[in-house]
């Protein structure tokens, strides 16, 4: 059966085509100016549907944890609340932007720009379905995980450059929590890759046609789990802008708009590491009866529940605590399963190729 979604986005290219079309007819533009003008057409209609979810997210996330704690949540503002987001956001955007006298000026307006960047571009790198993708590389997995580990470097910058005691005191928890979960998310993906042979997103989700890696390898997926929630600094993790002791950590010194784009830049960071997990462990596209985009959303935004169910239920860690679960725990949990699927390798090969 034929992907619905990709019909859809065929008809929302051919939309774009022809208005182009007809706009460069009749203002007479230049043939070569088209290709650049139809790229950034889709590009814009691309991150005007992840806003949309982003949007919906944080909607849901919000509504979820008013569950959870036996409230309401929000309510007043467009249908069942869904439009306080778009108060919030016209909120940040004619609030006042103030820097402290001594912060270093440069780094202070261009890290919030870089970290919502660095932290939107992962997502071309992952198959949303067997037709619709941006880009396949051979080595998508390493190019994906090496721009995303650049953000916590920023962080640290971003805190740095707040000239404050409680925005510093954030940026070395994040260093600390960088060093804390890089080994183990490493080690997590070793087996997939093993298992899968290969680096690239498209054929480990191609490999998991018959039966996910999530069922395979579930030491693995626990370990992918845990480190994505440190990764994305969320609950209980949230120990570099830790509300209760540090203020809002490394975000402390920045207002308005640069606030507004580091928490867009934290739930860009939330959706793409649930797409990853998704891609990774829960077979991405494949489903019961045909093989589309709809699976991918599904499984992703369950994922996403997963997480928010977490953030309000487990107690945030010490930073000592934090480095002691990682090297005591997720990392034999990862070389456990590693080991695991050396030992299955042979036998689980005829299921997936």
């Amino acid at each position: 059966m034929t992907d619905p979604v990709v019909g859809i986005i065929s008809i929302i290219l051919g939309l774009i085509g022809d208005t182009l079309d007809e706009l460069f007819e009749l203002l007479g533009l230049p043939k070569w100016l088209y290709l650049p003008t139809f790229i950034a057409a889709v590009t814009l209609t691309f991150l005007l549907a992840l806003v949309l979810d982003i949007l919906f997210i944080i909607w849901m996330e919000r509504k979820v944890i008013g569950r959870i704690h036996h409230r309401r949540s929000i309510t007043e503002t467009g249908p069942v609340g869904f439009l306080q987001n778009v108060a919030d956001l016209i909120k940040l955007l004619v609030k006042e932007d103030v820097y402290p006298a001594n912060a270093d000026k440069f780094m202070h307006y261009a890290s919030p720009i870089l970290i919502a960047s660095i932290a939107i571009i992962p997502a071309v790198l992952i198959p949303y379905g067997p037709q619709t993708f941006f880009m396949r590389m051979s080595t998508s997995v390493v190019l994906f995980f090496a721009i995303a580990t650049l953000v916590p470097g920023i962080v640290l910058l971003a805190g740095w450059a707040g000239n404050s005691k409680y925005s510093t005191i954030g940026a070395f928890r994040a260093g600390l929590q960088l060093i804390s979960y890089e080994i183990p998310l490493s080690l997590s993906i070793l087996g997939v890759i093993l298992m899968a042979r290969s680096l690239d997103f498209y054929r480990i989700i191609e490999a998991q046609s018959n039966v996910w890696f999530a069922i395979l390898q579930p030491l693995g997926a626990f370990t992918f789990f845990v480190v994505s929630l440190m990764e994305l600094e969320r609950s209980p993790f949230d120990i570099p802008e830790a509300e209760g002791e540090i203020l809002v950590g490394w975000r402390t010194e920045y207002s308005g708009l640069k606030f507004g784009l580091f928490y867009a830049a934290e739930y860009f960071k939330f959706f793409i590491a649930s797409a990853a997990f998704t891609a990774l462990f829960l077979g991405g596209w494949h489903g019961l009866f045909f093989d589309s985009v709809i699976y991918f959303l599904l499984k992703m935004h369950i994922v996403m529940l997963v997480m928010i169910w977490v953030r309000v239920t487990f107690f945030r860690p010490r930073p000592d605590q934090l480095v002691r679960i990682s090297y005591t725990k997720l990392i034999p949990l990862a070389i456990l399963n590693l080991l695991w699927v050396v030992l299955i390798n042979p036998f689980v090969l005829p299921l997936l190729y």
